[in-house]
């Protein structure tokens, strides 16, 4: 009863606030402090709050950037940090889904300024995609980097690292598809495909109702247990 209730409840709020992301984003960051409040004791889900505030933090800083003047400045930047981004998580097999974001865009670059076209910004997508990724490195090698930084206490993988882990691959797959939509509109000039760009908002806010319910779901069967022993 009580998993319908706050499923029911999250997907109420998923879609109330569609067309309104600085409401979501606040209702985002204010499911995160609640469960860092109650579950302010099991310090394997105050890590995977941290990385989900660490995530959303670069977010909205890179999005800041990208909306400066020095647009070929930031551009190579990003590529520069998405790169980075590969070679530190090329163990992981969807590592491919940025080399195939990386090399699509930057050929796109390089054909558009070949034909003295203005390339779209699909450095942003890019830039989403190596963050998406690296964050999914972070939810796998959560428990090694905290067991460096704390060895005294216990820290141990949880279900919630392994779905926001997938989730994040998710995310990262629709980025790349959005990059490849753009580059067949701007290169091959098929202007009339815009299936991803037409379904990304709906995708995007169904897969961040999901994201906050599994945080706040998988987070409440952990303190559940402790609270029938109290």
């Amino acid at each position: 009863m009580i998993t319908a209730l706050l499923g029911g409840l999250f997907i109420f709020a998923g879609i109330y606030t569609f067309g309104n992301p600085l409401l979501f984003d606040r209702l985002f960051i204010c499911i995160l402090v609640f469960t860092a409040i109650i579950c302010r004791k099991n310090i394997n889900v105050l890590g995977v709050v941290i990385i989900l505030v660490i995530q959303r933090l670069v977010e909205e800083t890179a999005w800041s950037i990208s909306e400066l003047e020095y647009v070929d400045l930031i551009k190579a930047a990003f590529y520069f940090l998405s790169i980075t981004v590969y070679w530190k998580i090329k163990y992981d097999n969807a590592s491919r889904l940025l080399l195939c974001g990386l090399i699509i865009s930057i050929s796109a670059e390089f054909y558009l300024i070949f034909k003295h076209q203005e390339a779209p910004e699909i450095y942003w997508y890019v830039a989403l995609l190596a963050s998406y990724l690296f964050a999914r490195h972070l939810f796998f090698m959560r428990v090694a980097y905290m067991s460096d930084i704390i060895p005294k206490q216990k820290v141990e993988s949880i279900n919630l690292d392994w779905q926001l882990y997938k989730l994040n691959a998710f995310f990262a797959l629709l980025q790349l598809l959005m990059i490849a939509e753009y580059v067949i509109r701007a290169v091959f000039g098929f202007k009339n495909i815009l299936f991803v760009w037409s379904s990304y908002p709906y995708l995007a806010q169904l897969c961040y109702t999901y994201l906050i319910w599994i945080v706040f779901y998988e987070s409440y069967r952990l303190l559940i247990p402790k609270l029938l022993r109290a």
